[in-house]
């Protein structure tokens, strides 16, 4: 058994990751704040204030409710726990850490199984401001899920049959993409897969017409309203970490093209390079998903964020999906 290379490398890989999105995602953060108060025309605070937050967050006292159970301290760190698992099977300009055929429904899992963590802390509380959060944190996931799951399975499909080694691998974006596809129904069926993304991923990250669970302004920050101090903070970081890796799947799938190629690089240099335009890519995307969103729209009620979600984007991931798998079936 090949200890370095089937143990010890996976894991200083997944550390190394651990720690450079970690201070990414706080990053964008940062800048993320300051961009949309420039764009409310606001000063907004200084770019490494969430690392402030972050530090403040660690050294302060965390007070657990009476009501509280002991899950309620287990999920913020299964949540983080899970996140860090999930940067395994994330593509950040190569391929995944740990890549296998079937690595997008671990993918899916884990990423649910964030929120899944964060419900659970919720509900443990025993406050009922965080359940009224976690019922709709609940009803918001069921709802995207299913149109991000049909659109990413039928495009890993659809690029299944241009000849990869590993069907249904998150590596496979970058053998093949979709716009490799080039028919003009595939062409059509992207653009549509690439508007469900976005949303999708405005709902992931809560964001503009998503910002349900917390609500600040309705329920005083919802799921998180019982937690403070470390508990918090790794929760905050969750959340960072989330917003990263979701970002990650969507530049994946649709911009998936690195650039060490054009300077020659290979080995451990072209995945730096590669992992740093990628993170340029993510805050882009991450830019007009997010702060762009955010700073132009409200939020909708819990019953008409769930019609849009279901009557509109998981008819146009629907649709998207055929026009993709046409050409194949016909």
């Amino acid at each position: 058994m090949d200890v370095m290379g089937n143990i010890v490398y996976p894991i200083a890989g997944l550390l190394g990751l651990y720690g450079f999105v970690s201070l990414a995602s706080l990053l964008w953060e940062g800048i993320d704040r300051k961009l949309v108060a420039r764009m409310q025309r606001r000063v907004g605070p200084p770019l490494i204030q969430p690392f402030y937050d972050f530090l403040k967050l660690m050294s302060k006292e965390t007070i657990v409710p009476n009501t509280a159970n002991y899950m309620f301290r287990a999920s913020p760190v299964l949540a983080l726990a899970t996140a860090i698992a999930l940067l395994a099977y994330t593509p950040m300009g190569f391929t995944p850490v740990l890549a296998s055929k079937g690595d997008v429904i671990v993918f899916i899992y884990l990423l649910a199984l964030i929120s899944f963590f964060k419900i659970v802390g919720a509900i443990s509380s025993g406050s009922p401001y965080a359940k009224i959060g976690a019922a709709r944190e609940a009803t918001i996931m069921v709802s995207r899920e299913p149109a991000m799951m049909l659109a990413i399975f039928a495009i890993m499909w659809r690029l299944g049959k241009l000849g990869v080694d590993k069907p249904f691998s998150m590596g496979i974006f970058y053998q093949h993409n979709i716009w490799e596809i080039g028919t003009p129904m595939s062409f059509v069926g992207a653009i549509i897969l690439l508007y469900v993304f976005c949303v999708w991923l405005a709902s992931e990250i809560e964001v503009g017409f998503f910002n349900i669970p917390d609500a600040e302004e309705e329920i005083a920050e919802g799921l998180l309203v019982e937690y403070s101090g470390r508990y918090l903070a790794l929760l905050k970081l969750t959340k960072a970490l989330k917003a990263y890796i979701a970002a990650s799947l969507v530049v994946a799938i649709f911009f998936p093209w690195g650039i060490a190629g054009y300077f020659g690089l290979t080995d451990l240099s072209a995945d730096v390079v590669n992992l740093l335009f990628h993170t340029l890519k993510v805050f882009i995307l991450l830019f007009v998903v997010g702060s762009v969103f955010r700073a132009v729209t409200g939020r909708l009620k819990i019953t008409q964020a769930v019609d849009f979600l279901w009557k509109n984007v998981f008819l146009a991931s629907l649709v998207g999906s055929l026009l993709l798998a046409m050409e194949v079936i016909m």
